[in-house]
């Protein structure tokens, strides 16, 4: 939506206020819940978690009223999101299933899961990839490396770059909590990329954070810190506060103990 892409120009100068403000102009024509719906996903954009909780609740209120299947499972799909960046992993566990159960993906486990695939949607690649998202909280990453994989083979046909960059991300993730950083390293570059091309520097800097720490793990520890120096620039350039503090203080301590390293001579 140009809406929303106005909104996040505006957001990435520091503008936030001014943002919020363009979902009740005169000028955006549309109902309460429409306007709930792109608010929520605007806020969880930008890391407003909790607040964007009140908006996709409007929505789902709506979708009960007008027994509309199909915004339920958005409704519950965004909220999952919301609660799993808040760290509440069962609850959004809870909504994740109640979107495929309003969705058309009856179940995303290893046994139904291939018996599905030609029913599914074009939607059906959110839930795969939020259930996946799970599944990693979990610990079954067998799981949630099938499920990415098949999220990942929709996008690409369907999806936009934002959204096969997830996948790739989480790929990267699920790697590397499998003890494979060089395949972990390979999908996290990947994500970047496609990042890159939609110039999401929130994102760009996620995935840099995510590449230093691989890189630490490897023993790169020069690229590591290389990594988190470049990401604190993307955070700061799209106003997250929160993420730039919390990657200069772990850039502060690799550094240290790169100094460590390199003066300690137990260590050489």
């Amino acid at each position: 939506m140009q809406l929303i892409q106005r909104a996040r120009l505006l957001a990435s100068k520091g503008k936030p206020q001014e943002a919020r403000a363009l979902f009740f102009s005169n000028e955006y024509k549309a109902s309460l819940w429409e306007r709930s719906l792109y608010l929520g996903q605007f806020l969880l954009e930008t890391g407003s978690h909790l607040e964007s909780i009140e908006e996709f609740s409007i929505v789902l209120d709506e979708a009960q009223q007008q027994g509309n299947n199909r915004l339920r499972s958005v409704a519950c799909h965004n909220l999952a999101v919301a609660y799993r960046n808040l760290s509440f992993f069962d609850l959004a566990a809870q909504f994740q299933q109640y979107s495929i159960a309003w969705g058309d993906l009856r179940s995303a486990n290893h046994q139904s899961l291939h018996a599905e695939l030609e029913q599914l949607s074009d939607d059906s690649a959110c839930d795969l990839t939020g259930r996946a998202n799970d599944a990693i909280q979990q610990e079954d990453y067998a799981l949630a490396e099938q499920l990415l994989n098949i999220s990942l083979s929709r996008e690409i046909l369907y999806g936009d770059a934002d959204s096969q960059a997830a996948d790739w991300g989480n790929l990267g993730i699920v790697k590397g909590l499998q003890g494979n950083p060089v395949s972990a390293i390979s999908c996290l570059r990947k994500a970047y990329v496609l990042h890159r091309q939609t110039d999401n520097l929130t994102l760009m800097g996620q995935d840099l954070v995510h590449l230093g720490e691989l890189f630490w793990i490897a023993g790169r520890f020069r690229r590591a810190t290389r990594c988190l120096d470049r990401a604190l620039e993307f955070f700061s350039g799209s106003h997250r506060l929160s993420l730039e503090q919390k990657t200069r203080s772990r850039l502060f301590e690799m550094q240290r103990l790169l100094q460590v390293k390199q003066y300690d001579p137990l260590l050489n």
